[in-house]
């Protein structure tokens, strides 16, 4: 049996507020990386790992959310791609999916966060 690719370099994976620090989970990794490889197509991150300080992060009420533990993942997508990542994902125990399918800007959010971490899982939410 082969080995899953990596689809994903360090840099979409590197927090963008300027720190350049990359804290990705390499379990959600090789999680992210099979969603991907069952996918068949590319996924565009719009935003992965956050360190505390990153500007979203910092301003949040109830301190720093999912991505900063290198546990989560923002894939811009829309229509059919959005609804398959959704539906892969589940299938590989994903139990965290935020949803934003209006406007622009369209993504699909999944994290691997637990309730032992201070998450609400499964959840699934809008923005």
């Amino acid at each position: 049996m082969s080995e899953t690719p990596n689809y994903f370099s360090a840099q979409e994976l590197t927090c963008q507020c300027g720190c350049d620090t990359v804290e990705f989970d390499l379990g959600f990794l090789a999680k992210l990386n099979s969603i991907r490889h069952e996918a068949g197509f590319g996924f565009t991150v719009s935003s992965a790992y956050r360190c505390p300080d990153h500007p979203i992060e910092a301003r949040k009420k109830n301190g720093p959310g999912a991505h900063s533990t290198g546990q989560a993942v923002d894939i811009a997508c829309s229509g059919a791609k959005a609804l398959e990542i959704i539906r892969i994902a589940q299938k590989h125990g994903i139990s965290r999916i935020g949803i934003q399918q209006k406007g622009s800007g369209r993504f699909i959010h999944l994290d691997d966060c637990s309730a032992e971490q201070g998450f609400s899982s499964p959840a699934i939410w809008s923005y």
